[in-house]
């Protein structure tokens, strides 16, 4: 059983407690950026706090993860608000079961960091989001982090969280501009474990 599998029914406390002004504020910037009747895909959706957030003015949201727990615990909780126009299901974010030009909104929070080769997993994000639309990058940037937020995440990494890459936000915009693909527009959330909200625009 691996980092997210074990955490699946923990995440949302763990992140509520630890670090709850990032995460609320992270999840308001992307219901505001979804635009009414958009077509939505979440890659490393996780618990589905994101994809609840689009659902609310999207047509329709697929909420992908690659842990079955974590996807259980997001259907669990679209059932209990009451929220249908979403659904569930494993992908891998490199090889994306999707024509290209396929979605309005695309969204993968918190996931380039624990990825070896981020680049081409943000290429195929790319690659099925249609000409105008977005995708939505909200990642945590841990490298400059120290004292209490320092040992928290080495609590983390005992338990089994393994980044690829500990980013700052120059260094993760950097990352993305260096894909080469559209327009990189990014805020920095301030908080206990601070969040780099990148976005990219396809052209």
């Amino acid at each position: 059983m691996d980092f997210w599998d074990r955490t699946a029914r923990l995440y949302d406390i763990f992140e509520s407690l630890l670090n709850g002004k990032v995460y609320r504020e992270m999840v308001s910037i992307t219901k505001n950026l979804v635009p009414r009747g958009a077509k939505v895909l979440e890659c490393a959706g996780g618990t589905g706090e994101l994809s609840l957030a689009a659902a609310e003015k999207a047509d329709s949201v697929f909420c992908t993860d690659n842990s079955e727990k974590m996807l259980r615990v997001a259907e669990e909780k679209a059932k209990k608000r009451g929220i249908a126009n979403i659904r569930f299901g494993r992908r891998n974010i490199f090889k994306l079961d999707a024509d290209d030009d396929t979605y309005d909104i695309i969204i993968a929070g918190n996931v380039l960091h624990l990825l070896d080769d981020p680049e081409s997993a943000v290429r195929e994000l790319y690659r099925v989001t249609k000409h105008g639309g977005r995708i939505l990058l909200p990642t945590f940037v841990t490298r400059a982090c120290s004292g209490i937020t320092s040992a928290m995440l080495d609590a983390y990494k005992l338990l089994g969280f393994n980044p690829s890459t500990e980013y700052t936000p120059r260094s993760y915009v950097f990352m993305l501009k260096g894909c080469n693909l559209g327009d990189v527009k990014a805020k920095v959330i301030k908080g206990t474990v601070p969040c780099c909200y990148a976005v990219i625009t396809k052209n």
